[in-house]
């Protein structure tokens, strides 16, 4: 008994000693003085946006409205004899409860069916609201590729969170976020993933529904995203857009973090939408559109805005041109740049273009000197000792912040720190080149990101760390949770370990096996013959432990697992490869 007291004692004692340790190296030791952003045409550009996105429930036309400026996204209610049909959720309970209060003096009906048109978090987590008081009959629709968002949320779980809390300006304090582009604010909570209403009916091509008298027509429409789904009123002549229109440049590449996104899928599903006439244009950011002439001119310029960048890219790849000769010379034509509703205020050509040119051709530019560079860290201690010494880099770092020139200030600042981690005047030129890159752009995502990392340096704001709710662990596939332990292994602990085990998920059915193979885990769903470990468990027992919203302990102390042959140590062992150093 005392062997593991002082065992416990030992390691509190080192992780004490590594906090200690971690703020003394990483931790600023001089106060920054960071000030708010200073007023200019970005400002102004982003003030005359904001008004757009002033909050109020909008009437579409008879029994159709849209909520409007209670968060990122909207909500689009459809009133039918059935009961209020809810296209699209927000992104938090909150946001969703001041809508559904204010709804009810328009109309009090219970929800017949919800449709996501699509998995991005600012549409769905507003759900619960909605659900609460259900008619009768109550379903919810999806796009079959719904789950697949999930898929790359549980894997990169940790590096999303991080870059999507920088791309909306999360933690930045007040002042700094004027509106996002393409709604007011972000309120989704980025620390604490809630739970939300899952899909029970999922469609692949398209899905006729007839709900309370209403006629929908859903069809899969490919864009922002492979699961997104547009809804069609033939009768009211309605169309419900998603996310592949918004008032702003598309954001064909998004700087939290996305697989290079198919943008001609996007423009030939945005012509689908043009085939259709509509009279109404509802998206699921912004303001509804009027009339067929105005709502053919919006998709017009929006599908060839992103025609005319992606046939550009592909022309000066075949010319032999690099991603950065590209992102640098690529603009759109005077007539689609000067369009006020394909401003850069979301998506950024630049960006676009360097993600057209990697799904096409990957990270290698055709090059041979780029075909394995040098690290950065590595290159920048060789550029410090050919020009004499961090010192002469500092010189010129403070000349190109004189001269305004912020980005060659932040490259360099940027090589002074990998230098020298404790530069405290290469911390403050980096501080400030990224405030001043992010006052001149009014590209929402590029500002935030730019502001956050600034205030990150000068320790004026941290991020926090992601957990996932109990409730929203059950909603994600049990596969993916096996999928995610697969890439968790760590290598050096299992680097000399041969060890399987096999997992009976007793409420469904299903069988999971992990093969540890000296620093690689494989993944089977099948039985494995003679396995070390065997556990019986119930699959959101299982997601629950994966998630670490409980223990084995607990699970076994309330039967939801088991092992077979009380192999606890072999469990112990088993687990403790998947702890990361």
């Amino acid at each position: 008994m005392k062997k593991w007291l002082f065992i416990v004692l030992g390691v509190v004692l080192l992780l004490v000693v590594g906090v200690v340790l971690f703020r003394s190296i990483f931790t600023p030791d001089e106060e920054v003085t960071v000030e708010l952003p200073e007023p200019g045409e970005p400002q102004e550009v982003l003030t005359e946006q904001k008004e757009r996105f002033e909050k109020r429930i909008e009437k579409v036309t008879e029994g159709i409205h849209v909520a409007i400026g209670y968060a990122l996204a909207n909500v689009i209610v459809i009133e039918s004899e059935e009961g209020n049909i809810i296209i699209d959720t927000t992104e938090c309970v909150e946001a969703a409860g001041e809508i559904k209060e204010d709804l009810e003096e328009i109309t009090d009906a219970p929800t017949r069916a919800i449709i996501y048109t699509h998995a991005h978090p600012d549409h769905i987590y507003g759900s619960p609201v909605f659900a609460e008081d259900r008619a009768a009959e109550f379903d919810v629709y999806a796009q079959e590729a719904h789950y697949d968002f999930f898929s790359e949320q549980v894997l990169l779980r940790d590096v999303f969170n991080t870059r999507g809390m920088r791309q909306f300006g999360s933690k930045l304090p007040e002042g700094y976020v004027i509106t996002h582009g393409i709604g007011p604010v972000m309120r989704f909570d980025h620390h604490d993933v809630p739970a939300y209403v899952e899909p029970t009916k999922l469609f692949d091509e398209q899905l006729s529904l007839e709900i309370g008298g209403r006629n929908l027509l859903l069809k899969h429409a490919p864009g922002e995203t492979e699961d997104q789904l547009l809804v069609w009123m033939p009768d009211e002549k309605v169309l419900f857009p998603g996310d592949n229109y918004y008032p702003a440049f598309p954001n064909l590449y998004t700087i939290r973090g996305s697989a290079p996104r198919d943008v001609t899928d996007w423009y030939l599903s945005l012509d689908m939408m043009r085939d259709l006439d509509a009279d109404s244009l509802v998206p699921s950011h912004a303001e509804p559109v009027r009339g067929r002439e105005r709502i053919e001119e919006l998709l017009t310029v929006y599908r060839d805005s992103i025609q005319y960048i992606h046939d550009a890219v592909v022309r000066g790849m075949n010319e032999g041109k690099t991603r950065d000769e590209l992102a640098a010379e690529i603009e759109l034509p005077p007539h689609l740049a000067k369009h006020p509703e394909t401003r850069e205020l979301y998506g950024q050509i630049s960006f676009s273009v360097r993600s057209i040119y990697d799904r096409y051709l990957g990270w290698f530019d055709g090059n041979a000197v780029n075909l394995d560079p040098l690290p950065e860290w590595e290159r920048a201690d060789n550029i410090c000792e050919m020009v004499g010494g961090t010192e002469k880099m500092l010189v010129e770092a403070e000349k190109a912040l004189e001269e305004q020139e912020y980005q060659w200030a932040a490259e360099l600042a940027q090589m002074i720190l990998h230098v020298d981690s404790k530069s405290e005047r290469g911390r403050e030129i980096k501080i400030e080149a990224l405030l001043k890159l992010g006052e001149a752009t009014y590209n929402t995502n590029a500002r935030n990101y730019y502001f956050s990392q600034a205030l990150e340096l000068a320790g004026k704001i941290e991020l926090g760390q992601f957990e996932i709710s109990a409730e929203a662990a059950r909603n994600v596939p049990i596969d993916e949770f096996f999928r995610a332990m697969a890439i968790q292994l760590n290598p050096e602990a299992s680097a000399d370990k041969e060890i399987s085990a096999t997992f009976n998920i007793t409420d469904t059915g299903e069988v999971f096996s992990l093969i540890v193979r000296r620093g690689v885990a494989e993944l089977k769903r099948e039985e494995i013959p003679d396995a070390d470990l065997v556990v019986n468990v119930e699959e959101d027992a299982w997601k629950e432990l994966a998630a670490g919203t409980t223990s084995p302990v607990a699970a076994m102390a309330l039967g939801k697992i088991q092992v077979e042959d009380w192999r606890l140590l072999t469990l112990k062992e088993f687990v403790d490869l998947f702890e990361q150093p």
